[in-house]
């Protein structure tokens, strides 16, 4: 990720925003200016796992893609929350030619849920520091975070 986003005043103006580790920046809902923004600061693709039910105040796909951004959805809930899901997820992470990245939800809760396998299988962190990391992305539901180590636990090793 370009340091310009890791000290980029964009993720103070996004709820939650965080850049937990290099290429990967994460937050709740931004407003509709901060796709310009996120271009600007190195970003190549937005990652929404928000339903499409839930509200944006703004044609979310349309913003992303006018500010030169890729558009990835991967509407998830915690009761949609599945291993393809997490899969899924985990494959796009892995994927060097959408970095930088930007993952969001509305407050950054499902982002933190989504990246605490990525961090424990794919970057090797231990499953503490991984869940810190994942913390740090946003993390704060006891049940998603179960769900995830679950899902680490059953894919260690494989």
């Amino acid at each position: 990720m370009s340091d310009s986003l890791t000290t980029s005043s964009v993720l103070d103006t996004i709820p939650f925003g965080a850049c937990p580790i290099g290429g990967v920046a994460t937050g709740g809902q931004p407003g509709p200016e901060a796709w310009a923004e996120l271009a600007r600061a190195g970003v190549r693709t937005v990652v929404d796992l928000r339903l499409p039910e839930e509200p944006r105040g703004h044609d979310e796909p349309a913003a992303v893609r006018a500010a030169g951004l890729e558009y990835v959805a991967l509407p998830m809930s915690q009761a949609t929350l599945t291993d393809a899901t997490f899969d899924q997820f985990r494959a796009i992470m892995r994927d060097a030619a959408r970095r930088p990245i930007f993952v969001h939800c509305a407050t950054s809760n499902r982002v933190g849920a989504l990246l605490l396998p990525y961090y424990a299988l794919d970057l090797h962190h231990g499953l503490s520091d991984a869940v810190q990391l994942a913390q740090r992305s946003g993390l704060r539901s006891p049940e998603l975070t179960n769900m995830a180590i679950d899902y680490v636990h059953r894919h260690t090793g494989a």
